[in-house]
């Protein structure tokens, strides 16, 4: 049976809770800007300013980062739905750090930032939700700050390199970068580098293409034997 429109909403992080009468009152005060969005299509673009909160309601979308030095490219590919860095909207640096596109048609909504400030902040539900989404970005921050250069096998760190610029712990990731660039954050020689990633290959953990390093189910690499 297809979900109704409030239903799907009601199923969103940051509204779980408001009942369907609760969402109407809100429809019927604010206006939601709500999007179909085509195949490709650019939802986000790293550097612009978080004036609004995104959500994507349905489709299948890629997030871009690129090191600040420039010596990397890192990629996912994620699945609707999903709130984009909702950290951003608040605080000392409020501009998008990723690009987000659509890999399938999809749909979004948007929420203007005054409206969630003056307005959605209001109802205890959606504060609390927020709350919730901006503790567990930054515990899950916390528990990232590992050091790459800490002791462990060639492997293991390659695998915390993926870890480490990933936004969930599951599904397809791609890394475009120089070997040697790679080896210098890991700690470790080129050589090294390379045996380690054919290791990985070698068990269908990750595939080395002209495109990048690409691993297409990061929950298979965390529950090998080489992450234990």
């Amino acid at each position: 049976m297809e979900l109704t429109m409030f239903e799907r909403i009601q199923l969103l992080p940051l509204f779980q809770g408001l009942s369907i009468r609760q969402l109407q009152q809100i429809f019927e005060k604010i206006k939601l800007d709500f999007c179909q969005n085509k195949e490709r299509e650019t939802i986000v673009v790293r550097g612009e300013r978080h004036n609004q909160l995104v959500y994507v309601l349905s489709g299948r979308y890629s997030a871009e980062y690129v090191s600040v030095s420039g010596k990397f490219r890192f990629q996912e590919q994620l699945e609707a739905p999903a709130l984009l860095e909702p950290e951003g909207i608040f605080g000392y640096n409020q501009d998008y750090l990723r690009t987000y596109k659509f890999i399938t048609t999809g749909s979004t909504f948007l929420i203007e930032k005054n409206v969630f400030k003056n307005y959605l902040i209001n109802f205890d539900v959606v504060r609390t939700n927020m709350l919730n989404l901006l503790s567990t970005h930054i515990q899950k921050s916390q528990q990232q700050t590992w050091n790459l250069k800490q002791n462990g096998t060639i492997e293991k760190k390659i695998i915390r390199f993926f870890c480490l610029h990933s936004t969930v712990m599951s599904g397809y990731k791609m890394v475009k970068v120089k070997m040697e660039d790679l080896a210098d954050m890991l700690g470790e020689s080129r050589s090294n580098v390379s045996r380690g990633l054919n290791n990985l290959q070698d068990q269908n953990i990750l595939e080395l293409k002209r495109m990048g390093i690409i691993m297409n189910s990061l929950e298979k690499a965390l529950s090998s034997t080489f992450y234990e």
